[in-house]
């Protein structure tokens, strides 16, 4: 299990920065269109090297009427602590209310429509792969969960290269840890995660006035 965690963690490493390598498209539809190619590359080989998994023996986990209700719920509270930890991070730490990163993703998609499927479904579902499944699931087990959710949500933070947002990051992927830890099934985050990106990747694409996006962050 350890060898496959890393495989997996080298395979999300390596999409992640595939941009920086020589010949990758630098910009428009043909850099969107590549890096959507790696993602769903990426997702494939994931998803191949986690198989093995559904043979081995399952542990506690929610009901699936709960872990629905924790899914739809969770989306609603993503955006509440966004919103939150915004004022936050605007009038009390001085950081700007709109994101940078998040408003160069969609301006991104804008232009290659195809990079939604990237930004709305498998980035997502690799994010929660590695930084709650692998990241949180396996220092839970040794730190405990608050120390194990606060590093891996710092990871999964700096990640985003986002710092003057960091603490809207930091609040989010704690919140994704904690519905995984009560839930203990990953697609309860993945649902989550990807429900919220799709809906500001949405409003973004239809509302073109600068910084209306400001309040909400896609965890890309």
């Amino acid at each position: 299990m350890v060898l496959r965690y890393i495989l997996i963690v080298l395979a999300y490493l390596a999409c992640f920065i595939s941009p920086l390598i020589p010949g990758f498209p630098r910009q428009g539809t043909a850099y969107a269109d590549t890096y959507t190619a790696v993602f769903f590359t990426t997702l494939i080989i994931v998803s191949l090297l986690l198989i093995p998994e559904r043979r081995m023996e399952r542990r506690s986990v929610a009901s699936i009427g709960e872990s629905i209700a924790w899914a739809i719920c969770g989306i609603f509270i993503l955006y509440v602590l966004q919103i939150a930890a915004t004022i936050i991070n605007s009038l009390i730490l001085g950081q700007p209310l709109a994101s940078e990163h998040t408003q160069k993703i969609v301006d991104i998609t804008r232009n290659a429509p195809l990079f939604i499927i990237a930004v709305s479904i498998i980035g997502p579902l690799l994010e929660e792969i590695v930084f709650r499944k692998i990241f949180f699931g396996s220092m839970k087990k040794k730190i405990g969960f608050f120390f194990a959710a606060l590093i891996s949500s710092l990871i999964f933070a700096a990640f985003h290269f986002d710092f003057s947002h960091l603490l809207t990051y930091l609040a989010i992927g704690f919140f994704l840890c904690y519905a995984y830890h009560k839930t203990g099934r990953i697609w309860v985050t993945m649902f989550m995660h990807a429900a919220m990106n799709t809906i500001v990747i949405l409003i973004s694409l239809n509302v073109r006035m600068p910084n209306t996006t400001g309040w909400i962050h896609l965890l890309f």
